[in-house]
């Protein structure tokens, strides 16, 4: 089961003043299981206009191929595409939506900022991954007991996320485990077949934050549509590491308020690149 904020736990976390029951109560929940559903949080006019954006980049993207590719988790006809800081990827609504810097600011603290920006996409007849992490324990196996979050991911899904389209496996509390250095010879796949799984089954326009270090996998998508989502990651402000595909364009970075300049501040102004992402 997924631990979702209620209707009501939602209002009252998006009027709270940032430390009241609602927002305890959240954090609390993410701690536990690693991964947290904020429902409603998009209107469907800002899914569809992200959506139809989105799959015209895909489009171009890929070209004639035929999506038959095979991830590094070893699934196919899954595709990952690096996003555009260009509107709408890069509106503010998108990228700094004011309910999710309030939990992302209670899970990773004043000063997080934007580290890379990737898309997944599971096509028609795609494949199982194998289960694995987004990042590691961040001292491996030399430290035996878990640290708080350093960073997380933002999914925002594109469409409604159901069994039949291939909604993310996901293992709730795996963000806890920590590896022995007799685990490094056995593959999360293996490990998991003893542990409960659930299904990341979220309608479009909810928002899921999870743990880096939460063991997941692709599955198959049975639809006749591509399933697709958005997937920013937040981290920490004393870490340094940063994809290099995260450039701003300079327009984006003129029109952005300073709250949201702050969340990217670490990554470069690019007018060349702000050329080539229009063109």
């Amino acid at each position: 089961m997924l631990t979702t904020i209620r209707e009501d736990g939602l209002v009252d976390l998006q009027d709270d003043a940032g430390s009241g029951p609602a927002l305890a109560t959240a954090l609390r929940t993410f701690r536990d299981s690693g991964m947290l559903v904020l429902p409603d949080v998009f209107d469907a006019a800002r899914v569809a206009a992200l959506r139809s954006a989105y799959d015209e980049l895909l489009r171009a993207e890929l070209g004639h191929d035929t999506s038959d590719r095979v991830q590094p988790t070893d699934g196919r006809r899954h595709v990952q595409m690096q996003m555009p800081l260009v509107s709408p990827f890069s509106d503010v609504e998108t990228v700094a939506h004011p309910l999710v810097v309030r939990v992302l600011t209670g899970i990773l603290g004043d000063g997080f900022h934007c580290s890379y920006y990737n898309s997944n996409t599971a096509f028609p007849g795609s494949t199982y991954q194998r289960v694995h992490r987004d990042a590691g324990p961040v001292f491996g196996t030399d430290l035996g007991v878990p640290t708080p979050t350093t960073a997380v991911v933002v999914n925002i899904p594109l469409c409604d996320f159901t069994r039949e389209n291939g909604s993310t496996e996901v293992w709730p509390a795996s963000h806890l485990i920590v590896d022995s250095a007799e685990d490094a010879d056995v593959d999360l796949t293996t490990r998991a077949q003893s542990l409960a799984s659930a299904r990341m089954d979220v309608p479009a326009g909810a928002v899921v934050i999870r743990d880096l270090r939460l063991w997941h996998r692709g599955v198959p998508n049975e639809s006749g549509e591509a399933r697709s989502m958005l997937a920013v990651v937040y981290q920490r402000a004393w870490l340094s590491w940063r994809a290099r595909s995260l450039r701003v364009p300079a327009a984006t970075w003129e029109s952005w308020p300073d709250h949201v300049r702050s969340i990217f501040s670490t990554a470069p102004v690019d007018a060349e690149h702000e050329e080539a992402a229009t063109a």
